[in-house]
């Protein structure tokens, strides 16, 4: 999860919180207990503006989480691993192993996002609805109909069709259905991405010649966040078009030589002969059963000297992290599996269990040089 702060784990996934949130918290808690609140519910005592305005913050970033929780939900149903969830200076995040595969799951993913947070913000606006119109309930009441004003804005906001906010996904997926072109749906989406985010930077900077300070430094920060993020997937849009159709079967170093458990890696070394390709190796016990995986990085990685007295077990990397792929698995998902893993080299499954080959980031430059060597016909 890279440096966020660790929140323990919700449905088994790991929730980080990156540091900066503090920074957004602070923000929030000071525009609420010093001008939204006030405006909104009169003669309290400061201390009462102050703790409603630090349960604004923390009811918003809960209802980030409730729409961050959505798409990991969503994706582990469509049977996409998701690594972590992660809430930033931004938002949240949803760290998953993998792209969606089909328009459909992509659809899915992304449109319960915005949903999550519509549904958030009906159930504040009707609990400040129903809340008494007196007293502190009156804060309160004003303190959920800010929530469930700015869960309505946020939902909407995330349905702007352009990339990457939740809407260009939609807009992808529905434009890939009807291309049947992932590559394709990236561009267009891309490219909308690119005129929102600068078009929303331009709205800052015309706000900041017009004094509006912190709302135009927010929107320019968040314009070109926006534009750069959608530029990167207008940037890999030909690479998904050079490997469009092709399946790790394409791709993956076939037929590795394998290493006895029992041996040392020297032994290994003189009796194996890999080609070039072959950067990994898998280990079998004596029951003939695969029990993890050597990697031609770690044996360089070790003095020669050693290897003679260097057991194969005791190098390799056991099953438990190693990523296993089946053949027969589009090629793109498969790799972003293998580069977000710890292990950077992913072994192939058959139909029947056999593994038949590895998969490593290399793999990635072999399948683009064999499709430029042998075009698909249009």
């Amino acid at each position: 999860m890279g440096k966020d702060i660790p929140l323990g784990r919700i449905f088994g996934i790991k929730l980080g919180m990156d540091v900066t949130v503090f920074l957004f918290a602070a923000f929030i808690s000071v525009t609420l207990a010093t001008a939204q609140l006030p405006g909104l519910s009169r003669g309290h005592e400061e201390y009462a503006y102050w703790i409603a305005g630090i349960g604004g913050a923390l009811f918003l970033f809960l209802s980030l989480l409730v729409h961050e929780i959505g798409h990991a939900l969503v994706a582990q149903d469509e049977g996409i691993g998701v690594e972590s969830m992660g809430l930033t200076l931004l938002g949240g995040v949803t760290r998953m192993e993998s792209s969606p595969t089909t328009p459909g799951a992509e659809f899915r993913v992304s449109v319960v996002g915005p949903i999550a947070s519509a549904a958030c913000g009906v159930v504040f606006l009707v609990g400040a609805f129903l809340l008494p119109d007196s007293g502190t309930w009156d804060l309160v009441g004003a303190l959920f109909f800010w929530a469930g004003y700015v869960n309505i804005f946020l939902a909407v906001l995330n349905m702007v069709p352009a990339a990457p906010l939740d809407g260009g996904k939609v807009l992808s997926s529905i434009i890939w259905r009807a291309t049947n072109s992932q590559a394709t749906a990236m561009l267009w989406s891309g490219a909308a991405g690119i005129v929102a985010g600068m078009a929303l930077a331009t709205w800052g900077l015309r706000n900041l010649s017009r004094g509006g300070a912190t709302f135009g430094w927010f929107n320019v920060i968040v314009g070109f966040f926006v534009a750069w993020s959608a530029f990167q997937q207008v940037r890999s849009a030909p690479l998904y078009k050079a490997l469009e159709g092709l399946s790790v079967t394409d791709a993956m170093a076939a037929g590795p030589p394998t290493a006895a458990s029992w041996s040392t890696v020297g032994e290994f070394l003189r009796t194996s002969f890999p080609r070039p390709e072959h950067q990994a190796y898998p280990v079998v016990g004596p029951d003939g059963q695969v029990s993890g995986l050597l990697t031609a990085a770690a044996i360089r990685a070790v003095p020669p000297e050693s290897w003679d007295q260097l057991p194969v077990a005791a190098l390799a990397y056991p099953l438990d992290r190693v990523t296993l792929v089946a053949a027969d698995e589009q090629l793109i998902p498969a790799l972003q599996k293998v580069e977000g893993a710890d292990v950077r080299h992913a072994m192939v499954t058959a139909p029947d269990g056999r593994i038949i080959g590895t998969l490593d980031p290399s793999a990635l430059d072999r399948a683009v040089h064999a499709r430029r060597q042998h075009p698909t016909p249009v």
